[in-house]
């Protein structure tokens, strides 16, 4: 009895420093290593007019309740290539304004809607929801 005992508070301990490092998010870092490089935005996109609008648009206004800006998310793993899943998308929303995002499998929506929730976080850009800078005050 007395090592069914012992290894029920060993347990005790072990679970706890256990629930401890989830709770306080401690391999939070680990999420973003990588051993590879991420790569490098893509300057020579060819973007369509009404996108190169939306996002001067963007760039040049303050007073959009939603502002996702120059919004890039790229995934990384430990010894895995990184996956680049949404690159350069720039929109603005006010209220009673309806807004969806359209695409094929994989083209970035999960990830965007993700960002803009603070699931995850962008790798570059920014993202603003009622003056609130998302990965700045909820990272």
């Amino acid at each position: 009895m007395g090592g069914d005992v012992t290894f029920l508070i060993a347990h005790f301990f072990i679970d706890t420093l256990i629930l401890i490092i989830i709770e306080m998010d401690i391999f939070a870092a680990l999420r973003k290593f990588t051993f590879r490089k991420i790569p490098e935005p893509n300057q020579a996109l060819e973007l369509d007019d009404d996108v190169l609008a939306e996002e001067e648009r963007v760039r040049n206004s303050n007073d959009e309740v939603i502002r996702v800006s120059d919004f890039r998310k790229a995934y990384t793993s430990l010894a895995g290539k990184p996956f680049l899943a949404v690159e350069r998308i720039s929109f603005g929303l006010n209220y009673g304004e309806c807004f969806c995002l359209l695409g094929v499998n994989g083209a970035g929506k999960s990830s965007t809607f993700k960002s803009l929730t603070a699931d995850t976080f962008p790798t570059n850009g920014t993202i603003n929801i009622d003056k609130y800078d998302i990965p700045k005050q909820f990272g």
